[in-house]
């Protein structure tokens, strides 16, 4: 079967690769010079099944409201707010109670744990390299307050199977020596064994290689215009280089998920989070983290990348605007060097600035299935954690096209769930 892949981010190109193993020609569409250029590029660079978690929690209102107030607030209104702004914090708010966090919350840890064992599968069997490691998450605290109040996310991960636990500031001390306890006013911290980490551009562009190497076809600096329909079917996919054919449409699109596919007159319940990061040139096992803290305050991780160190944090609602406000780096510079203040204010102000559009639904979970028309898929929403999910994600849609029983019920991630 000829398969149109629209995106060629760490969605896309997993995707890619689940579908031509399965025996199918794949084309991918990408209006980039290359893979991972956008969202993928500079991620918080963490595989998090225990942080999988719904923006949409109970009680999410008023933690926005303390948030705001902080001094380098995790959550920001960027600009003033539009109707599509509205809709999405107002589905947001809808989805805030208990029974619909922890149905959304038990499917993206189950497609996350999924994801991080396909990966595992990956690597034992096509081994590269993408600076990953896989020492697991570890999660500070600066208040007794944080501490307790994360023994109930702990509680539903040990419900669902998924290792996790408070840590002593001694064993804190043996799994990351370079954070600052004392200065940083660090009283305690959770461990979440399973995480990994790296580069997820790199992961991205050697599986698109080996995509390449298993006939994946790669049409990169092309941007798709628009559809050709024939009854209720996709019979061709317009292109800035021409009309491309194509038996079924597989969209993973991410934030611009919206704006392509509603040409074919379908909303997508799909709003950009816009996401900061650094990377800053350094040894991070001499004075960085040796995998990934988490701020608990802050909501920023800092990720272990060999000779690099990325920070990633802040979520801006801003619409589209891509613009790099040099005012949100400055948090992300302060935790980095108040948790590891042997990074150098120099290497700090020279690291890398990068943000992206993180693909948000209201209530957590991505879209993975059909939509629209007979032959139209769509693999998108996964927010923060594109990367953690990748892997399970294309599998999922892989098996859904293909009429195959699927690894995790694939119900919570309809596309028409909204409907």
């Amino acid at each position: 079967m000829r398969v149109i892949v629209l995106g060629s981010g760490v969605i896309g190109v997993t995707t890619a690769f689940a579908l031509a193993k399965a025996g199918n020609d794949v084309a991918v569409i990408e209006r980039e010079t290359g893979p991972a250029l956008g969202t993928s590029y500079g991620n918080a660079s963490q595989i998090s099944p225990a942080l999988s978690s719904p923006w949409s929690s109970p009680g999410i209102a008023q933690k926005a409201l303390g948030w705001m107030a902080q001094r380098f607030p995790p959550l920001v209104l960027g600009s003033m707010p539009d109707a599509a702004m509205l809709r999405f914090l107002v589905g947001m708010l809808n989805c805030a109670n208990r029974q619909k966090y922890a149905r959304s919350k038990h499917a993206m840890v189950a497609l996350g744990e999924y994801s991080r064992d396909l990966m595992i599968e990956l690597r034992a069997r096509h081994p590269f390299d993408y600076a990953g490691r896989s020492a697991g998450t570890t999660i500070l605290f600066r208040t007794e307050k944080q501490r307790q109040g994360y023994r109930s996310e702990l509680t539903i991960l040990e419900k669902m199977s998924v290792p996790g636990r408070l840590v002593s500031i001694d064993e804190l001390r043996g799994l990351e020596p370079n954070v600052a306890i004392c200065s940083a006013g660090i009283v305690g911290a959770a461990h979440l064994p399973g995480d990994e980490t790296g580069d997820c551009f790199l992961f991205t562009n050697r599986l698109a290689e080996l995509s390449a190497s298993i006939g994946v076809r790669f049409f990169n600096g092309v941007a798709v215009k628009g559809f050709i329909k024939k009854g209720s079917k996709i019979s061709a996919v317009r292109t800035t280089q021409g009309d491309i054919e194509a038996d079924l449409v597989v969209s993973c699109l991410g934030a611009w998920s919206s704006g392509v596919l509603g040409q074919l007159g379908v909303r997508i319940p799909v709003y950009p989070l816009k996401g900061y990061s650094l990377t800053i040139k350094a040894d991070s096992d001499a004075v960085g983290p040796r995998s990934t803290v988490g701020d608990e305050k802050y909501k920023i991780g800092i990720t272990n990348l060999v000779n690099r160190i990325r920070v990633g944090g802040t979520a801006e609602l801003a619409g589209y605007d891509l613009s790099r406000k040099e005012k949100r780096y400055r948090g992300l510079s302060y935790v980095a060097r108040n948790l590891f203040p042997n990074i150098s204010q120099e290497a700090v102000a020279s690291a890398e600035r990068w943000s992206g559009l993180r693909p948000m639904t209201p209530d957590g979970p991505p879209l993975i299935g059909r939509i629209a028309c007979d032959n139209l898929f769509i693999n998108a929403g996964h927010g923060t954690l594109g990367w953690t999910m990748a892997s399970g994600a294309a599998q999922l849609t892989a098996d859904l096209i293909a009429g195959r029983s699927t690894a995790i019920d694939p119900s919570p991630f309809s596309p028409t769930r909204y409907q």
